[in-house]
C-alpha cells in the first residue's frame, strides 16, 4: 500500500476488514458497560451508595480506556488517509481522477 508504515497499514486493513452492523458493534461493547450498568441499578434499588459508585467508577474507566485508544488510532489513521490522498493526486495516476463524460 503505497508508502505507508506497517501501523498504517494494518489500521486500514482493520478498519477494511470490519463489516459489523450495528448490533454487532453495540453487542461487543455491552460487555463492558451492562455489567456495571447493572450493578448500578441493583445499587439504586437497594440505596446502596458504595454500589452505585463503583459502577459509576467501572464506566468511568471504561470511557477513559475508550478515549485513549481512539486518541491513539486517530493519528495513524489520518497519516495514513493524508498518504493514500497524495499519492492518488500525483500527475501519473490518471485512473483516480474522475471521468468527466464518459460516454464520449
Amino acid at each position: 500500500m503505497h508508502n505507508l508504515t506497517v501501523e498504517e497499514q494494518r489500521t486500514i486493513s482493520r478498519y477494511l476488514a470490519d463489516s459489523r452492523g450495528p448490533l454487532e458493534f453495540f453487542l461487543q461493547y455491552a460487555i463492558y458497560f451492562v455489567p456495571s450498568l447493572v450493578f448500578a441499578l441493583y445499587g439504586i434499588w437497594k440505596a446502596d451508595f458504595v454500589a452505585v459508585t463503583l459502577a459509576y467508577a467501572v464506566l468511568f474507566g471504561l470511557v477513559l480506556y475508550l478515549l485513549n485508544r481512539q486518541a491513539r488510532a486517530n493519528p495513524i489513521f489520518r497519516s495514513a488517509i493524508a498518504k493514500l490522498v497524495e499519492g492518488r493526486d500525483s500527475p501519473g495516476d490518471e485512473a483516480a481522477k474522475p471521468v468527466a463524460n464518459p460516454s464520449k
